[in-house]
């Protein structure tokens, strides 16, 4: 059903008591139905029909014509709750072709509860099971699929998920409505040395933005944020350097802390405008990561940074056009893996820049791309020290 059509029946007027009035059966049932018919909507426009907890279909073993779905709530299409408390067992039987397993919501009959001829009448939420080749227009939630080659074929857990094999069971097409935000990654970008990289800053932003794009992470960005304490809470440290610089006791130690509670740190030196290959803050950096104790590494084939979310063979292009950077992982002892140094000074490129010409478009996405893989990194690592 879609909004249009939700707001159509969305209920317009309720009962309004006085003293005197007659509560009849018809009255009070119209007054419950009001706030029946407003849960039910409000669900809907909340976080849509699927899902919401539960509800695993799982192959029997050995593998039958039955299946098993497990305890669960969901939200059917016209906003109704169905709660399953027990497992339950499913025979498809005889049928055969594309089986879509449906969930459906019903009710009981008024009765009186057992023992309890006095009393008043109670209806009993209830659900259906049901293998159908389509999904009718009717309300109802699909758990699973499965191709049925033939009536007598069992049924089994599919051996690799994501491509479901014939007589697999395919949970690929389940909607989950679980209202859950999506969490939060922090990106403070601190500069060092000489002046400010206004590009990096700029770059940071756009990363974010791009990030913010697949609706599954909510990236900001603080940019010019000191060192010297409160950088706890940051998913991911950009530190940038320009020219030589050198840290003092108290940010040092704060960047320590940091690293032990684990953050994660990029460490790039701004290229623009420097000419040798071996920028004086790369030297820097070296001497800082030496005095933190952490040993580089270069990254290694099937990293995360390379395959999460996007898919990686090499690392992409940075600011400078032709010659080879390098990109290396060290850590303290505890928390290997937090600390990215790069020479290919993506920065620059995520605002659009590349040594003595534009950037081209596929250039600065492929960077955002991989930048998007780091965000994705640290916020992985972060929620691991967290748990």
């Amino acid at each position: 059903m879609d909004e249009e059509s939700l707001i159509r029946i969305y209920p317009a007027k309720r009962v309004s008591p006085y003293d005197g009035m007659a509560v009849t059966a018809s009255v009070w049932a119209e007054a419950h139905e009001y706030h029946r018919q407003c849960r039910q909507l409000e669900s809907l426009f909340r976080h849509g029909p699927g899902i919401l907890a539960g509800l695993e279909v799982i192959a029997s073993d050995p593998p039958d014509s039955t299946v098993y779905v497990l305890p669960g709530i969901a939200v059917d299409t016209v906003g109704q709750v169905i709660v399953v408390q027990e497992p339950i067992a499913f025979d498809v039987a005889g049928a055969q072709g594309l089986l879509h397993l449906l969930l459906t919501y019903g009710e009981s009959q008024p009765r009186m509860e057992q023992g309890d001829e006095a009393g008043p009448l109670y209806v009993h939420d209830e659900f259906g099971l049901e293998a159908q080749l389509e999904v009718p227009q009717s309300a109802c939630v699909e758990l699973a699929r499965v191709q049925r080659t033939d009536r007598a074929a069992p049924l089994a857990d599919a051996r690799e998920p994501s491509q479901p094999g014939p007589n697999e069971i395919d949970l690929r097409y389940r909607r989950e409505a679980r209202a859950v935000l999506p969490p939060v990654a922090s990106i403070g970008v601190s500069f060092l040395g000489e002046g400010e990289g206004t590009s990096h800053g700029r770059g940071a932003a756009q990363l974010a933005r791009t990030v913010r794009r697949l609706e599954t992470v909510r990236a900001w960005v603080d940019v010019d944020v000191g060192l010297e304490g409160g950088i706890e809470p940051y998913t991911l440290l950009y530190l940038v350097g320009r020219g030589p610089f050198a840290l003092e006791q108290r940010p040092m130690q704060a960047l320590y802390e940091y690293l032990q509670g684990g953050g994660t740190v990029l460490f790039e030196s701004c290229r623009r405008g420097e000419q040798e290959d071996d920028p004086q803050a790369d030297a820097s950096f070296r001497d800082l990561l030496a005095s933190l104790g952490v040993e580089l590494s270069p990254l290694p084939a099937g990293h995360a940074l390379l395959e999460d979310p996007y898919l990686f063979a090499a690392l992409p292009a940075g600011f400078e056009t032709a010659d080879a950077r390098l990109l290396s992982l060290g850590g303290l002892a505890q928390e290997a893996g937090s600390v990215v140094m790069s020479t290919y000074d993506y920065g620059c490129l995520w605002a659009g820049e590349r040594r003595d010409r534009p950037a081209t478009r596929e250039e600065i996405r492929a960077a955002l791309e991989w930048g998007t893989n780091l965000v994705a990194y640290a916020l992985q690592r972060q929620q691991r020290a967290q748990a």
